[in-house]
């Protein structure tokens, strides 16, 4: 199948309708999600902060981010038979629950085998793509959580390719994942039973050099139960060693709040109380009057739900006028509170969980307790309430996820299918945008974004490339950026724009990442096919439209376009690929009108961005004339020229420096010939 060619007879969109603006759409899904979910120091993200750039889950890790996982390492006793079958195969699965330190647990392996560049890949990397990827000697590869694929009858010869190759290679690399495989199903690679280190080992590498240690590591471990999770323990260490207090860093373990919250489910409650907790774990934060209104619609759906529809109006009770709820909603025994919360300059009531913690455990038990008509009922309530709170209800469905994300699944579906409009699309988004900061959660919301893409209705699809170019495509950069281009591919498949996506994607790598380059890199690489003979007329249309939108696009805040931005930021090291890519628009005679008045506004921002614009315009216009065919230089002026005149606009200094260079390339190319 050729790159051309979709993998499969996708449903066709249907047309968008007049005025639909795509970008706009990205945009406002930006807008809301970077607004007031985090205004007012609230916290309605799974992480305690949004963090300010985002570390790419796959890619090369900094010598820090090895340093930071491996200094206090305390290695568990499965260590030693991982350790082993690494050296013997080169290759080696771990096999865990979430928070047993199993990422921490393939560095300190790698790092036995190799002293090379460690490497993150994708966790929806395929059996046969690793079949098949070269690994460069003395190189560590780690695969985070893998996503397991559908299971294949040569599964084990394939693991076997993988081994020999790896080996052959000279590299090493681990796998890790939550879902072990069967026994018998593959024998080619180890399969190792991760289990997490000693708790008080663990306590004492952290905690070894403060006053009394072993009684406040006592103190700690009373209140981390069995099955706790290691990364809150090592938390509440870091905290201790940080100056806090034994008291005040327990309360931050998340067994000693879960501990709260099941002993007040436990006790004998009215209904109402449930269900107003129920009601603030998916709106967290929101106004007193909505909250209490949208607790009334909790109790009716419910009623619908689990009691199958309203009683007889004949037997109906007389409805309580003055129920004085209020009171025992936020009493001092309540998981609730109100505060007062300033917007606008004025005060709201705005009830919340006295702790922030709270809203997991709360999900997590109503979860454990709960049975499916309860559940069926919250959906649709959720549903309801979505189009008005769809930020605080992203909130609370990205915490449920860690308990029951096929649930979840089942809620989004809908909604990334247009079933609720575009409230519903953004909503989903948002969801796995939030995901994407929990490192054992991303791979699965990249899975799910991937699935919309890839194999949705044309409403899905767009959903996914939203979710793509945005926090999730942060974290996951190769992978969205390649979606994304098959979507270009298959454009005719998607409700949206793909190109702005991708475009849209640019931006946001630029603004939270190190990572821009592979945009446009991609684009390089699918530019330099265009003059190969048999391209289709498709093909070049997809790529030239895709490499103008990312040329195009502009920061959301400044305004000013973002490739002229990295190029400032990066400077020599990006400017050839720069310059292939508006060389191979700009020679493209259906974009060239459209890409010289981007080319012009472009350089209209370099004296906005760069030090010393003059010299980044000097060496694009080098590196653009490196691209171009001869005879261009002359035509380019003179185009520039007719551009200006049309559009009244003085010739601009830096626009002259760069046809200069590319003048001067051409000459200097003529006299050598």
């Amino acid at each position: 199948m050729s790159e051309e060619e979709p993998a499969e007879k996708p449903p066709e969109a249907t047309a968008p309708a007049p005025g639909d603006d795509y970008t706009e759409q990205l945009a406002g899904a930006v807008n809301q999600f970077n607004g007031p979910i985090y205004a007012d120091g609230a916290q309605f993200g799974i992480g305690p902060r949004r963090p300010a750039r985002v570390k790419a889950a796959a890619g090369k890790l900094d010598d820090a981010d090895i340093r930071a996982e491996l200094s206090h390492y305390v290695t568990p006793d499965c260590y030693d038979t991982a350790l082993g079958a690494l050296r013997k195969d080169h290759v080696v699965s771990l096999h865990g629950d979430r928070g047993t330190g199993k990422r921490a647990g393939a560095i300190a392996l790698l790092r036995e085998v190799t002293d090379g560049p460690l490497y993150l890949l994708s966790p929806m990397n395929r059996l046969k793509s690793l079949a098949e990827r070269d690994y460069p000697a003395g190189s560590g590869y780690i695969i985070t959580d893998r996503i397991a694929e559908r299971k294949a009858a040569d599964d084990d010869f394939t693991w076997r390719t993988v081994r020999d190759r790896v080996r052959d290679q000279g590299a090493h690399l681990v796998v890790t994942t939550t879902t072990p495989a069967h026994p018998g199903e593959v024998d080619a690679v180890a399969q190792v039973r991760w289990e997490p280190p000693d708790p008080r080992r663990v306590l004492r590498a952290r905690l070894g050099g403060i006053e009394d240690a072993g009684h406040v590591i006592d103190q700690i471990l009373r209140a981390w139960p069995d099955g706790g999770k290691l990364t809150d323990l090592v938390a509440v260490a870091a905290d201790i060693t940080d100056g806090m207090t034994v008291g005040e860093a327990l309360p931050k373990l998340d067994a000693f709040l879960h501990d709260r919250v099941r002993a007040w489910f436990d006790e004998e409650r009215d209904e109402r109380d449930f269900l107003a907790a129920t009601a603030l774990a998916f709106l967290d934060g929101t106004r007193q009057r909505t909250f209490e209104s949208a607790l009334g619609k909790l109790e009716a759906k419910l009623a619908e739900s689990v009691v199958g529809g309203e009683p007889d109006p004949v037997e109906r009770p007389r409805p309580e006028l003055l129920r004085r709820h209020r009171l025992k909603l936020y009493a001092h025994d309540s998981l609730i509170k109100v505060e007062r919360a300033g917007s606008d300059g004025v005060a709201r009531h705005c009830p919340r969980f006295r702790e922030p913690g709270y809203r997991r455990f709360v999900l997590a038990e109503l979860w454990s307790r709960e049975e499916a008509p309860f559940w069926d009922g919250v959906s649709a309530w959720l549903d309801e309430v979505m189009p008005e709170e769809g930020l605080r209800v992203a909130a609370g469905l990205a915490e449920l996820a860690r308990y029951a994300f096929d649930e979840v699944d089942d809620i989004l579906a809908p909604w990334a299918d247009g079933k609720r409009g575009w409230p519903g699309q953004t909503t989903a988004t948002h969801v796995l945008w939030l995901l994407s900061y929990d490192d054992a959660l991303a791979p699965e919301a990249l899975q799910l974004a991937a699935q919309w893409a890839g194999r949705g209705t044309p409403a899905e699809r767009w959903t996914g490339a939203v979710a793509l170019s945005g926090e999730l495509g942060a974290r996951y950069p190769h992978e969205a950026a390649n979606r994304l281009w098959q979507l270009i591919l298959q454009s005719h498949t998607v409700t949206g724009d793909a190109h702005v996506a991708l475009a849209a994607l640019f931006v946001t790598l630029t603004r939270r990442t190190e990572d821009a380059g592979v945009v446009l890199t991609l684009l390089d690489g699918k530019a330099r096919r265009l003059g190969n003979p048999g391209t289709k007329p498709e093909y070049v249309r997809a790529a030239t439209r895709a490499i103008l939108a990312v040329l195009a696009a502009r920061d959301r805040i400044s305004g000013r376009h973002v490739a002229t931005a990295y190029l400032c930021r990066t400077g020599d090291r990006t400017a050839p690929v720069q310059g292939r890519l508006w060389a191979t628009v700009l020679r493209n005679r259906p974009t060239r009108k459209r890409a010289l008045t981007v080319l012009r506004a472009a350089l209209d921002d370099l004296k906005h961005l760069c030090d010393d614009p003059i010299a980044v315009a000097t060496s694009l216009g080098r590196a653009i004339s490196m691209a171009l065919p001869a005879g261009e230089a002359e035509l380019l002026r003179a185009d520039f020229a007719a551009l200006e005149a049309r559009t009244h606009k003085d010739s601009s200094p830096l626009v002259e420096h760069l046809l200069a260079a590319i003048a001067h390339l051409h000459r200097e190319a003529a006299a050598l010939r």
